[in-house]
């Protein structure tokens, strides 16, 4: 029996083998390729690149930064107590798509938002008085 089961292994062995070395030689002969055969790409086949062509090659643009020396920014501050005003809060930023800061203590934590110009700053803050939190703004002379 195991003469049996040995010859068996060595033929499925052998067969796989085989097959192996037929899968691995190439299907074709690149010496039988000819030149004929090459593919030949015509000049309108090639694709030739997009070219724009602008008004102004040269743009120059003079700016005296001696006049803006600062940059004014609003920093909203809100302070959260707990944890359920802080999930409500980042629930809101959000929704606003804002980039904020968490800055946590022992005693509370504090959320600060940068604002460029007033005017968005008081439409969150607005929003942040329906929902009594307690936030105030600060305008923040930044030199440049």
């Amino acid at each position: 029996m195991k003469i049996f089961i040995s010859f068996l292994f060595f033929l499925t062995f052998a067969i796989l083998v085989a097959i192996y070395v037929n899968i691995s030689k190439p299907q074709i002969n690149l010496k039988e390729v000819t030149k004929q055969e090459k593919l030949i790409i015509e000049k309108s086949e090639i694709k030739k690149p997009t070219i724009y062509n602008f008004p102004a090659k040269v743009l120059a643009m003079h700016i005296d930064f001696r006049k803006y020396r600062y940059v004014y920014l609003y920093r909203v501050t809100i302070d959260v107590k707990d944890r359920y005003e802080l999930f409500n809060m980042e629930a809101i930023l959000k929704n606003f798509n804002l980039i904020y800061s968490l800055i946590e203590n022992k005693k509370n934590e504090k959320v600060y938002i940068l604002f460029r110009n007033l005017n968005e700053a008081k439409k969150v803050l607005d929003f942040f008085k329906e929902y009594n939190f307690k936030i105030k703004i600060e305008k923040i002379k930044q030199r440049i």
